[in-house]
């Protein structure tokens, strides 16, 4: 360990500070490198400093929660995700050339079995009854028959008792379904939430498939009913990010149906906070469409099913929902009363533990949609609350920062000044494009709907053009 005052932690809690080339070359930091573990890598960086990086610290860079960091550090088979391996090492600022797996490369290779890959897709994304036709459970049943081979490789041995081995083995129905298997994909689901925020939609349709199908095959073989429950809310709470995802990429149809097939389960399971998240998540379909209404309607059916003291991150994250639709409809007092019950209940809420959904929610994502609400109704404190919220903003959050500079777009044009509205438009169109955030891309081709097509207002003109010429081009 070092004491070179390099090696001190940053003051911004939010953000891991940038380290010279002399860090990354302690014995400590190469030997996790290479054997390419990156939770033993976590656990080494947070020890190669004086005082130690401390996990609650970790998370926050990260963007996950410490007992996740805590898992990942323990973990004897390392994290293969290559997506979620490439924030990391980004959020902590790890040079490339230490890096081991490279994404882009990964992600041209696939590029080469587009074909395939795109048939499996589409299979995947209709995969929401509890029964499909066969081709659909192609990857199941070569996961059962994989899975089968190894049981019988391992039986007795020491690896029977592993967390990854109970699994294959419950799926295949050697053995029950215990509470270590199922609280293993109950953390699953959390990461899939987690994944979401970061990650384009495209990405995680088929995963989140194969997910769901896991799910119900264990669920069948679930002799205990609590465990059998909390497998099923598992499923809904899936089925809701699904839903999310294929409204994300313009599937509105499939959206709907998956919400549907959540909130069936969720009255199924008596789960109240499923049925509000649901709710809340069609909400924006609906918004979406221009059903202002229709979706100020869903908001508060949503807040008939929680309360701040048994749900306030839901409770919270609903009440500043019914905020920005109340602000498009004109309602300036009734939106600012919303967003003060959001205030309110976000005061006790705990996101990050409530519900998988939950962990989206945080003082950032409050702030997004508090941006939104004032942009909407013209409020005086908009580009102040947004410049501050920009600032806040960690590295991973790129999705909410896409919402944030597309309302600060449309402010900037509400208020004529199109110079900085073509400004922030830049980074706006170029960050909604790159991360496929369906709620950014509609709040600026909203904006541009409003403007002038053809040359005679000139700036105005100019960002019609920018937004809509790189946001109807481009699939997001």
């Amino acid at each position: 360990m070092t004491n070179d005052a390099s090696t001190q932690p940053s003051s911004d809690v939010h953000r891991a500070p940038e380290r010279p080339e002399d860090f990354w070359m302690q014995d400590s930091l190469q030997a996790a490198l290479r054997e390419h573990n990156f939770g033993h890598l976590v656990r080494a960086y947070r020890k190669a400093h004086e005082p130690e990086i401390k996990q609650a610290e970790m998370a926050a860079w990260l963007g996950i929660t410490q007992s996740q960091v805590s898992r990942i550090e323990r973990m004897i088979t390392p994290v293969t995700d290559l997506v979620k391996m490439q924030q990391w090492a980004e959020a902590l600022k790890i040079p490339a050339r230490f890096l081991w797996f490279n994404l882009a490369a990964s992600l041209a290779n696939e590029k080469s079995e587009a074909s395939a890959n795109e048939v499996i897709s589409a299979d995947a994304q209709d995969a929401h009854a509890s029964t499909s036709p066969d081709g659909k459970n192609l990857h199941r049943r070569d996961f059962v028959k994989v899975a089968a081979g190894v049981s019988a490789v391992v039986a007795g041995g020491i690896l029977a008792g592993a967390p990854w081995q109970r699994l294959a083995s419950s799926l295949v129905g050697d053995r029950p379904v215990d509470e270590a298997t199922v609280q293993l994909m109950e953390d699953r689901t959390l990461d899939f939430f987690y994944t979401e925020g970061m990650a384009p939609a495209r990405q995680l349709v088929e995963l989140l498939s194969r997910h769901r199908e896991t799910l119900v095959s264990l669920a069948k073989n679930a002799r205990v009913e609590t465990l059998r429950n909390r497998l099923a809310v598992s499923v809904g709470e899936t089925d809701a990010l699904a839903g999310w995802v294929q409204f994300d990429l313009g599937n509105f149809d499939k959206a709907a149906n998956a919400y549907r097939s959540a909130l069936r389960i969720a009255k199924d399971a008596g789960d109240g906070s499923l049925t509000a998240c649901a709710l809340g998540y069609w909400s924006y379909l609906a918004s979406a469409q221009n059903d202002v209404r229709p979706a100020i309607k869903l908001l508060q059916q949503a807040q008939d099913y929680v309360s701040t003291a048994s749900a306030p991150a839901t409770r919270s994250w609903i009440a500043a929902r019914e905020a920005e639709e109340l602000a498009r409809l004109g309602d300036d007092t009734n939106a600012l009363r919303a967003l003060e019950r959001s205030f309110v209940s976000f005061e006790v809420a705990r996101p990050r533990t409530e519900r998988p959904w939950t962990a989206f929610f945080s003082a950032s994502r409050l702030g997004a949609m508090t941006v939104s609400t004032y942009t909407k109704l013209h409020h005086e404190d908009t580009a102040a609350a947004a410049d501050s919220l920009l600032a806040s903003l960690s590295p991973t959050e790129s999705k909410q920062r896409a919402v944030v500079l597309a309302e600060l777009t449309t402010a900037a044009a509400q208020d004529r000044n199109f110079d900085r509205a073509n400004v922030l438009a830049v980074d706006a169109v170029e960050l909604t494009a790159r991360t496929g955030t369906t709620v950014a891309k509609n709040k600026l081709l909203t904006l541009a709907s409003t403007l002038p097509a053809v040359q005679h207002s000139g700036s105005a003109t100019e960002l019609r053009d920018r937004i809509i010429g790189s946001l109807r081009v481009r699939r997001v």
